[in-house]
């Protein structure tokens, strides 16, 4: 994101700025003498009577540190922190040389004590602060060295400005004298320095949390944000200050407190960068952009492990540090050059290899660390002694027994962590089971399918698309998928139903042979799971089918029982009772409506029948299934003259059936569905075939086979989808069979049925 010239402009004044006060605040301490103490930073110093002073250079008859001076030349240190805020106030002009009284106070005794004024002792202040200075040194030098690399990008601007800060604010490491409050101009460069700079820090920490490795959307949208952003702070800050003027009885309390308002705020911008990094990680899918916010993490996680195993681990057990708090700056000297790597070369190494094993080994050297404290203490509180051989080599040899078990426990755990259970197939494809096993909806298996693939390896997408004819579906998918993939057929029994396209971790970052070998291994699950979901939808077609095509044939019946017969029936009632009246006197007319409710009779039966009929053919019960087909196979012949198994449906199409000679009795659906086939398959040749024989073929083994062949001029594959022939597949399919058709235009066509001899 490129910055305007105006922006670019301020931010380089600033920054500017915040140098040359840091740059002042040095120059006035080198030109104006000092009495060898200072009011130690990060100490409370203040009291409502003076401050506490620590040397920086002992001196013989002198200050000591611990001293509370509450007086210069006779003027109290209140009202020399009372005449900061009055501009008009002369002021003293000190020289080397120069000796003046100090009213301390020393173990209860106040007492007056002469100090002679010498050159400011900057060598002592470069031995306790020399590594902070370091850090914010190499910290602006990196800033600097991005901006002329990236030349208009506001993120390395940004950056410049926040190290101008961290800059400014080693004047911490100097600390206020006693002359700098009494002379005003080197307390307000502190301040200025240490609050205002430093505030500023954090602030710009922020601003490039929310822009670096892109923009957040709200700030591309709404620029003036930044400007609140920078403000807000200042003014909580400002409102602090004023409240806390108006209820502190003294001016010295009162500067001692507006350390506490900084510390909150900074705090809260604390969390705010945590928060920006991490919601920058979660909301970019981009593999470049992670890669980048995982090089911060990795400078933030060095320099907090660093502190951890050097300062507060072993300041806890052991009761001292391993380093020294002069060198404490080089413990955050990581995150400048991290920063620096994830803005300019952020391929350049392997940065998850290289944050898995600084957290692995991190974690084990603190471990290692504190059970060896621990065994120590235990055994010699045991024994009783506090320094022994015997003691030592003990714990070092628990610890080496104990050393490999535990670095390969935490390089398991970082590993599932950060790249999940891909070394543990057996959890992977358990973990998917259990899944599935509690998945009851059909519609769901696919979706925890790939949720369940995608959490266990920490895989950024994963998809499955299912095989519809010709083409592939997409079916369910979870994450965002990335231009690459891998691609792992789902295969059951040989039939192909559909692929699992799997994302890897990062375009950089391919897929190990485990890797593979567990993907496929899941595929092939997946497989059977698609199979078991395709039969499952497939049924509950099935079953709709079958729902509808009963209440059809009950609407039907009871159409035609309302609309035929019922009329039929109630109006040969009424000719019934008219006979009845006519019998006695007009014998003539009875007999003639007799002879009309006979045909009515007849014309109902005919109706029952039909409807019987539609049921279930009678011939299958009069004559069986191989005499129903040969008497259906007749109708088709205008005249035919015996019913053998040669007969000619009409000219020039010849029918033959071929069937065993005792067909065992066969379940009625069974019958049903090869009668109502065979039927329709022989409609279909005597309309749209032009054949001139017809071969059927009746077969039985574990299932009824039912073969129709004929030499006519076939079925083109785009006619293979009409109501005749998907009717016949239905039947089929309800009984658990199959109905396939073989045909090529001018070549016949085959009927293939197989029906499954399920008991009833």
């Amino acid at each position: 994101m490129r910055q305007p010239p105006h922006a670019r402009l301020a931010i380089l004044l600033t920054a500017a700025a915040m140098v040359a006060l840091g740059v002042a605040f040095v120059w006035l301490h080198l030109a104006t003498p000092s009495d060898g103490a200072r009011l130690a930073p990060g100490q409370n110093v203040w009291r409502s009577d003076g401050v506490l002073i620590t040397l920086l250079r002992q001196q013989p008859d002198g200050l000591r540190s611990g001293d509370l001076v509450v007086a210069v030349d006779g003027t109290s240190m209140e009202s020399w922190a009372q005449s900061l805020l009055d501009p008009s106030v002369s002021r003293p002009q000190w020289q080397a040389g120069h000796t003046i009284t100090y009213t301390v106070v020393r173990d209860g005794v106040t007492m007056d004590l002469p100090i002679t004024l010498r050159p400011y002792p900057m060598d002592a202040i470069w031995q306790e602060g020399w590594s902070t200075i370091l850090y914010a040194l190499v910290f602006a030098f990196i800033a600097l060295y991005i901006v002329l690399r990236r030349p208009g990008e506001q993120a390395p601007l940004v950056l410049l400005l926040c190290a101008s800060g961290i800059l400014a604010a080693t004047t911490w490491t100097f600390g206020l004298q006693v002359s700098d409050l009494v002379g005003g101009v080197g307390f307000w460069l502190y301040k200025a320095t240490t609050s205002i700079c430093y505030l500023l820090f954090y602030i710009a920490a922020l601003h490039f949390a929310l822009i670096f490795p892109r923009p957040h959307a709200v700030l591309a949208r709404r620029p003036r944000l930044i400007w609140a952003l920078y403000a807000t702070p200042f003014l909580l800050d400002l409102i602090y200050i004023v409240a806390t003027r108006q209820q502190t009885p003294s001016t010295l309390d009162w500067l001692g407190r507006l350390t506490l308002g900084e510390n909150v705020l900074v705090t809260f911008l604390v969390l705010a960068i945590t928060a920006a990094l991490i919601w920058n990680y979660r909301s970019n899918r981009d593999p470049d952009t992670r890669k980048k916010i995982r090089w911060m993490i990795f400078g933030g996680l060095v320099s907090i492990i660093s502190g951890l195993l050097l300062w507060n681990l072993p300041g806890a057990v052991l009761s001292h540090p391993l380093i020294s708090a002069n060198a404490l700056g080089l413990l955050v000297l990581p995150f400048p050059i991290a920063i620096a790597i994830a803005v300019l070369r952020h391929q350049l190494f392997d940065i998850d290899t290289i944050l898995n094993r600084t957290l692995v080994y991190g974690a084990l050297t603190a471990i290692v660390i504190a059970a060896y404290v621990l065994i120590v203490s235990a055994l010699g509180a045991l024994f009783h002694t506090s320094s022994n051989l015997l003691v030592s080599l003990v714990a070092t040899g628990i610890i080496a027994v104990l050393f490999q078990p535990l670095r390969l426990w935490l390089q398991r755990g970082i590993d599932r962590l950060m790249f999940g259970q891909r070394d543990d197939p057996y959890a992977v494809l358990s973990r998917l089971s259990q899944r599935l096993e509690t998945t009851l909806a059909p519609d769901t298996v696919l979706p925890t399918i790939v949720e369940t693939v995608a959490h266990a390896l920490k895989l950024p997408s994963v998809a499955i698309a299912i095989k519809d004819g010709q083409h592939l579906t997409p079916a369910a998918q979870y994450g965002v998928p990335i231009a690459a993939h891998i691609t792992f057929p789902l295969v059951y029994q040989s039939e192909l139903l559909g692929e699992l396209h799997v994302s890897p971790r990062a375009p950089d970052e391919p897929f190990t042979e485990a890797d593979k070998r567990l993907l496929k291994d899941i595929a092939h699950q997946t497989g059977i799971a698609v199979h078991a979901t395709r039969l499952t939808a497939d049924l509950q077609r099935s079953r709709a089918r079958l729902v509808t095509a009963r209440e059809e044939e009950r609407r039907r019946i009871r159409r035609d029982l309302h609309d035929s017969i019922g009329p039929t029936l109630a109006g040969m009632t009424l000719k019934v009772g008219a006979i009845r009246n006519l019998l006695t006197h007009d014998p003539t007319t009875a007999d003639h409506l007799l002879a009309e409710l006979g045909a009515e009779i007849a014309e109902a039966i005919a109706d029952i029948r039909r409807l019987v009929y539609a049921l279930r053919p009678p011939a299958l019960d009069e004559l069986g299934l191989v005499a129903a087909v040969r008497a259906h196979a007749v109708q088709y012949q205008p005249h035919a003259t015996a019913a053998t198994d040669d007969a000619n449906s009409q000219p020039g199409l010849r029918v033959t059936i071929d069937a065993p000679p005792n067909l065992p009795p066969l379940p009625a659906a069974v019958e049903v569905a090869a009668y109502r086939i065979t039927c329709e398959a022989l409609n279909n040749i005597v309309r749209h075939a032009h054949a001139h024989t017809c071969h059927i073929t009746l077969a039985l083994d574990t299932a009824l086979h039912v073969e129709i062949a004929d030499d006519g001029v076939g079925i083109a594959p785009e006619r293979q989808i009409g109501v005749g022939l998907v009717s016949m597949r239905e039947r089929a399919e309800e009984l658990g069979g199959t109905c396939a058709v073989a045909a090529s235009p001018g070549h016949g066509s085959r009927i293939l049925v197989a029906l499954p001899l399920a008991k009833e």
